[in-house]
């Protein structure tokens, strides 16, 4: 693990297992969520990455 300080101006990123593991829900809800726009989100090859900061923030939201 790096010591170095890290930078401000990237966002903390968190995969869709984590944002799964974070929200309490199943990574194909998770998955759903993102396709419809629900969890903003953006794809990094083939995987779903989140900002970590907007997953916390959909936990305190109501699903509809």
């Amino acid at each position: 693990m790096s010591t170095e300080p890290r930078d401000p101006r990237i966002p903390d990123l968190v995969s869709l297992q984590e944002a799964a593991d974070l929200l309490g829900i199943s990574k194909q809800a998770v998955h759903k969520r993102a396709e419809r726009g629900q969890l903003l989100g953006a794809r990094a090859g083939n995987a779903w990455v989140f900002r970590r900061v907007l997953v916390e923030a959909a936990r305190t939201e109501p699903t509809t």
